[in-house]
């Protein structure tokens, strides 16, 4: 990234450092480990005022209640990861197959309710 470098920071408890890395009218944060930015606070100490950006894009597989509050309007992105929720894409190796809603031509489920005895009881 070619840019004007606006902050940087370095967490006394870590090894972690965070960069803000300007290009034209954007501003990217890059960090040297993984680090989640769900609060306003995470933004506003390295010089950034998000609710005043057009547009606020955050790589986390939950919108907290706080960034959810902050913009008029979301938009939520499937991507690979740590957190990816694309359920259908996943690798899945140790589950029972047909899983919905993974196998999207499977016959309709038993949905009738079924009594389990008790834990002490025996199963017959």
């Amino acid at each position: 990234i070619k840019g004007e470098i606006t902050a940087i920071e370095h967490n006394e408890n870590s090894d972690q450092i965070e960069v803000v890395v300007k290009v034209g009218n954007v501003s990217v944060i890059v960090t040297k480990d993984r680090m989640a930015y769900h609060y306003e606070n995470a933004f506003t100490r390295l010089g950034l005022n998000p609710r005043e950006t057009d547009i606020l894009i955050v790589k986390i597989g939950y919108l907290v209640p706080e960034l959810y509050d902050m913009r008029a309007d979301w938009v939520m992105a499937l991507t690979p990861g740590g957190v990816d929720q694309d359920l259908p894409n996943l690798d899945y190796k140790r589950i029972n197959r047909p899983m919905f809603p993974l196998d999207k031509d499977m016959e309709d489920p038993d949905l009738n309710a079924r009594f389990i005895p008790l834990s002490d009881e025996i199963l017959r």
